[in-house]
């Protein structure tokens, strides 16, 4: 038996996944190089992407991007089993608002992702967030450049997507924060994580 949340996504409906993928097409032209996708669910990425490698903690998701022949392990954000400098992008698509613990998230991202390299961070509206009870932390515009600027990140840009306006992702459930950011190895500014 699959997981609950492996089956819902495979169930959505021809429709939803096509708006998947016409969502990807920006997302994947912003990346050049070698990308990690954290949270790659069911592989909608990793198809469009190629030179790309996903991690989830959800098994089942990953037997199934397998069964595509889709490069993805079963991996943990707090502790991805990869070498330093190893990625030219990192996409957290949906995912940056279930983790309880961020700072430590963002300890490995830094250190798998090499100087310069891209990240792409997608987040949900008011709307999406309220609609799914394991979110535990809403990212707004302000929140998250604030974040990433203590990151050390660089060349910060936040747009709403696809309507370009906060507001609908409060009565929408698909419109999203979209944020660009580039990493800088520069020494840090105290976190705590």
């Amino acid at each position: 038996m699959q997981s609950e949340y492996c089956e819902y996504l495979r169930q959505r409906s021809p429709a939803s996944i096509l708006l998947r993928k016409l969502f990807f097409i920006p997302i994947a032209k912003y990346f050049s190089g070698r990308v990690l996708d954290i949270g790659s669910g069911i592989g909608e990425f990793l198809e469009y992407y190629t030179d790309s490698i996903g991690i989830d903690i959800d098994r089942d998701c990953v037997t199934f991007c397998k069964s595509k022949g889709l490069n993805c392990l079963h991996a943990d954000v707090y502790k991805l089993p990869f070498d330093d400098n190893s990625f030219d992008g990192v996409l957290l698509n949906n995912i940056l608002e279930h983790l309880e613990k961020p700072g430590v998230a963002f300890l490995e991202i830094k250190r798998v992702l090499r100087n310069d390299g891209k990240l792409l961070i997608e987040l949900p509206g008011k709307k999406g967030f309220y609609y799914d009870k394991t979110h535990v932390k809403f990212w707004g515009k302000k929140e998250i450049v604030d974040f990433l600027e203590k990151w050390s990140f660089k060349d910060i840009r936040a747009k709403f997507f696809p309507l370009p306006f906060e507001f609908a992702g409060d009565i929408l459930t698909h419109n999203k924060l979209r944020v660009f950011a580039i990493n800088s190895k520069k020494d840090m500014l105290h976190i705590e994580v």
